[in-house]
């Protein structure tokens, strides 16, 4: 009787955790998605997945917890944590060998924009105490990334530069030779992503025009930058 009470009770345990994922994919249905890297289970990384501010624009799905790959859904962006000198050297020299530098490796080649926490950068643990050459030459390794699509930020200010643009546009982006038409869309969303400027894109529109109070995510200037896709807020 026990053995049937105890059972019953973990199925019913199952069988909520199986809903709230059901209802939180559901609500995730029409937002942008981020994905979270990680070596290993941190607790750094928890404070981003559970954010309120950043969960109200974005999905964040976690290649841990989630079981999941950057192929798993349009990802916009991606955010690294334990970025180790071990896996900074490898990353910078093309080799993918581990899950991680698979999946940093892939968004690189994908063009995706990544988002690194200062403090999850192994290397700056060592700048008081590494010979000066030594450390320039692992550093080169750094910036190397850093001009390919990697934001470093400290992680106070990482949701904001997610949200609000404080990043530089990625070197070496091509913008597209043929001129498109001369077309302006505007649009009223709260948050302008990545996913509406490619909508735009779509439409032919060289100019976007959003409301006085829209948030343009780094990732929609991005895009406008790459493709010369004006951005413009509508006059109050």
């Amino acid at each position: 009787m026990e053995l049937e009470l105890l059972i019953s009770e973990i199925c019913g345990k199952v069988k909520e955790r199986m809903e709230a994922l059901e209802q939180g994919e559901a609500k995730c249905s029409d937002k942008p998605r981020l994905f979270l890297i990680s070596q290993d289970h941190g607790t750094l990384c928890h404070p981003t997945l559970e954010s309120r501010e950043l969960l109200e624009y974005y999905c964040v799905d976690c290649m841990l917890l989630q079981d999941k790959t950057l192929e798993s859904a349009p990802y916009e962006g991606v955010i690294a944590y334990t970025l180790t000198n071990e896996a900074l050297g490898k990353l910078a020299n093309g080799i993918f060998d581990t899950d991680y530098t698979r999946a940093f490796g892939k968004a690189l080649l994908l063009g995706k924009r990544i988002f690194v926490p200062e403090e999850e950068v192994e290397l700056y643990r060592y700048r008081d105490t590494a010979p000066e050459g030594y450390y320039n030459r692992l550093a080169e390794n750094l910036k190397f990334l850093e001009n390919n699509g990697v934001t470093i930020v400290p992680d106070c200010e990482l949701i904001q530069t997610i949200l609000g643009g404080q990043t530089q546009s990625v070197e070496g982006a091509k913008p597209e030779k043929a001129q498109k038409p001369e077309k302006t869309v505007h649009l009223t969303k709260k948050v302008i992503t990545e996913r509406d400027m490619i909508a735009a894109r779509e439409e032919q529109a060289s100019c976007v025009t959003v409301e006085p109070k829209a948030i343009l995510t780094d990732l929609a200037k991005e895009y406008g930058r790459r493709y010369h896709i004006k951005l413009e807020r509508k006059q109050g």
